[in-house]
């Protein structure tokens, strides 16, 4: 805390210095300006008598113009002082927030934190996923920095789709500490869950430059690849990780993704269903089984994976939104703008959803 301190002291005498600064100036200035005052204005000209009407609107204006220039000082002054004022506020603000994210609570308060930590990684790993997050919750209220604790709680929260709080909270950890590998991970896949490819693939880099074998960063950026139409890198990711590990399901998943994105949709379904071969509630396979069986134009069939994928999380953005594709394929456009508003409901910044959500509203009209 004593280098930040030391960090605002000197932003403080930065302002004060330039305040000074600009009294010096402000104060010759208002000097020169009350003696031309009075030379000009205050005594009378020798020869006003024979001025011309001409030269007498010339005193007149100059004397308008001084008034003028006063109001213009007077407005600078005071826009120099809001600013300075900002200034001053900004420092303090920074100065307290980066006090409260460097707070680590007592030793003894940290022993209770991590045997909290413990039950909530086992109600985690039992799939009780609420009530790992009220343990989260409570640690957070103990040591609210807490590295671990904000981990965790990201991860659950994206484990239940809650993209946005998930990324907020990654986020907030990343303030703390910049290069924590797992929060700038867990930032990534919010990213990637949110559809910002881009965005998702500039932090899973970040990790890459750090680790170039990091696992979860190579699956998000072998993903993000593949949205962006990269097949072959890609595709080389993840036969570099199945290289290592034939079961590994993210990566098969990952191989079947990339096959539904070129169209590929019968072998995209023989590679979910090896995922499911090895994990039966893979929550993406199922999903993507489904787009799979819609792009088919097999609505009934699609119907049921999408159906399974929602009992898994009902909060999936992305089955939400292929469950309104599908009944909107169907021309069933008042049940697939129920679908598009869930989508939205959890993540308004959902752009699919939102184009085809205007896009079934015009045919519901249509059709009415």
């Amino acid at each position: 805390m004593s280098e930040h301190t030391q960090e605002f002291q000197g932003k403080c005498q930065e302002i004060i210095e330039n305040l000074s600064i600009f009294k010096f100036h402000l104060d010759g200035c208002i000097d020169e300006l009350i003696k031309n005052l009075q030379e000009k204005f205050q005594q009378e000209p020798n020869n006003i008598g024979q001025f011309t009407y001409d030269q007498f609107q010339s005193y007149l204006s100059g004397l308008l113009d001084f008034d003028k220039d006063k109001n213009m000082i007077d407005n600078d002054v005071i826009e120099f002082l809001k600013l300075t004022t900002n200034n001053i506020n900004d420092a303090v603000e920074k100065l307290e927030v980066k006090a409260s994210l460097h707070y680590q609570a007592p030793p003894e308060m940290q022993q209770k934190v991590r045997d909290l930590q413990n039950q909530g990684t086992q109600l985690f790993q039992n799939n009780n996923i609420m009530g790992a997050q009220d343990i989260m919750n409570q640690t957070l209220i103990l040591d609210p920095n807490n590295k671990v604790s904000l981990v965790m709680k990201g991860k659950l929260l994206l484990s239940q789709t809650k993209n946005c709080e998930a990324q907020a909270t990654f986020e907030r950890l990343l303030k703390i500490d910049p290069n924590n590998i797992d929060a700038i991970n867990g930032l990534g896949d919010c990213l990637r869950e949110r559809s910002k490819h881009e965005d998702a693939l500039k932090q899973f880099e970040k990790i890459l430059q750090l680790d170039q074998n990091n696992k979860q960063a190579l699956l998000g950026k072998a993903s993000c690849l593949g949205k962006q139409r990269k097949f072959p890198e890609a595709k080389l990711i993840y036969e570099r990780i199945l290289d290592q590990d034939k079961k590994e399901i993210e990566a098969i998943w990952g191989l079947a993704d990339l096959l539904r994105i070129q169209g590929k949709d019968e072998e995209a379904i023989k590679q979910y269903n090896k995922v499911l071969q090895l994990n039966q509630n893979h929550l993406n396979s199922i999903s993507g089984l489904g787009e799979c069986y819609r792009l088919l134009g097999k609505h009934d069939e699609a119907m049921k994976y999408l159906k399974k994928a929602l009992q898994i999380n009902s909060r999936h953005v992305l089955t939400l939104a292929r469950m309104g594709d599908c009944l909107r394929q169907q021309k069933k456009f008042l049940e697939a703008i129920n679908y598009y508003s869930e989508a939205l409901a959890i993540d308004p910044q959902d752009e699919w959803s939102q184009s085809k959500l205007s896009e079934c509203r015009i045919n519901s009209q249509r059709i009415m």
